[in-house]
């Protein structure tokens, strides 16, 4: 068994963010069944907020999803999820801070509403939903349109951490039944599109069904 443990739920858009780098990495690991809503005793000793994911092998425990990553980074440095350059890292690093703390909050919610509270039996706020696509989520969209690239990921022909950062709230929002349209936003319709036939990622997708009760 490993002894590895990462504590969480594929669902979380931050699990799966670890999850996928785990992953591309191929490193050995534990899943550890831990949702926002019910915590273990003693949770907090390894995740202090009591947030998910959390991490933990034998060297450390760690909690935060760019903390995780930016470890399995350091210590398993093969197939690389940051560019090199200090330019490029820097701009990776703010395409993470971007998933984290503006596309969270808004496709988040919609999931949260759509799919979440389904699945535990509570009905949707739709108005709440409704004035995000109409109004936040044309912003998010819009400026994703005007920084991504025509053609491969974010830094190149490999997918990396910040490609994986918005894909992973990207594949919440299709599991909401919202799709970004080619129409409005042709480059981030086929960006996306690379994103979810990446084999890393349409595994996870593949999954996420599973707990739908899908194929």
């Amino acid at each position: 068994m490993s002894m590895s443990k990462l504590y969480g739920v594929p669902l979380s858009p931050m699990v799966r963010k670890v999850l996928l780098a785990l992953e591309i990495k191929q490193i050995d690991h534990e899943m550890v069944p831990v949702t926002p809503f019910r915590k273990p005793e003693g949770f907090e000793k390894i995740s202090p907020l009591k947030k998910i994911p959390a991490w933990e092998d034998e060297r450390v425990t760690l909690a935060d999803s760019t903390v995780i990553c930016e470890y399995l980074e350091d210590r398993y440095p093969e197939q690389p999820l940051y560019p090199k350059s200090p330019e490029d890292k820097a701009k990776a690093r703010w395409f993470e801070e971007y998933a984290d703390t503006v596309m969270l909050p808004v496709l988040g919610t919609v999931f949260f509403e759509r799919v979440a509270k389904k699945l535990v039996s509570q009905p949707a706020d739709e108005v709440k939903v409704q004035e995000i696509l109409q109004t936040k989520l044309p912003k998010t969209c819009a400026y994703l349109e005007s920084q991504v690239p025509e053609t491969g990921f974010l830094f190149g022909v490999s997918l990396q951490l910040a490609d994986i950062a918005l894909a992973t709230h990207f594949i919440n929002l299709a599991h909401a039944g919202v799709n970004i349209e080619f129409a409005e936003y042709p480059r981030l319709a086929a960006y996306i599109d690379r994103l979810f036939q990446h084999p890393a990622v349409a595994h996870r997708i593949a999954e996420d069904k599973k707990v739908f009760g899908g194929k």
